[in-house]
């Protein structure tokens, strides 16, 4: 009874385990965000639904999967960047109340378009992948795969953050945004690039 305890025990733990890193992977893109721009992007899980569509769409329309997803990634940089230039830059003074009214309207504004174009259905891919088995415990490949693509998307952005000048003015701006001005580093360049970022971990 104990050894049937134990194992179901690593089971729930290892697949929490994937889980918490793609659910890590869109924490830090949030946290990208609020760090360097100083805004709460509380649509920031419409810019995921979004991505979710976008593969759905491409890859049911017939494209190989990966090459949905890198088009979903970079058309979900591209929603991230344009959001930030049309919604968030005219806020970027304004009291956090109203900034979080402002992203708050994405928010309904996604969720409702949405639901028009593509109703309430349960969609999904249809993929048939394995589920991965070892020492009588079970996994889903998919929840596997999903960890490892969040992995390497981790690893792409701590490179990115600390082996790139774009990466350290980033990095700069968060730390001291009035020096960085100074110094002649174009905050609103680097917030457009941030969003986009940010955009791109969420697709």
């Amino acid at each position: 009874m104990e050894a049937i305890f134990d194992i179901y025990f690593l089971e729930a733990l290892v697949n929490g385990l994937l889980l918490a890193g793609v659910l890590a992977l869109l924490a830090l893109g949030l946290n990208l965000i609020f760090g360097v721009i100083d805004v709460v992007w509380i649509c920031y899980a419409e810019l995921v639904m979004c991505g979710m569509y976008g593969v759905y769409f491409l890859y049911t329309g017939g494209l190989p999967l990966i090459l949905a997803c890198v088009i979903t990634i970079l058309l979900v940089a591209l929603l991230g960047f344009l959001l930030h230039y049309l919604v968030i830059q005219p806020v970027l003074d304004a009291e956090p109340v109203n900034q979080l009214l402002v992203t708050g309207g994405v928010l309904f504004f996604l969720q409702s378009l949405a639901t028009l174009l593509f109703g309430i259905d349960f969609r999904n891919i249809g993929l048939r992948l394995p589920i991965l088995e070892f020492q009588d415990m079970y996994f889903s490949f998919a929840r596997v795969l999903a960890f490892a693509v969040a992995l390497i998307g981790m690893i792409g952005l701590y490179l990115f953050l600390s082996k790139t000048y774009l990466g350290t003015a980033i990095r700069a701006i968060h730390q001291d945004r009035e020096i960085m001005a100074l110094m002649g580093v174009d905050a609103k360049k680097v917030y457009l690039l941030t969003s986009a970022i940010g955009g791109g971990l969420a697709g």
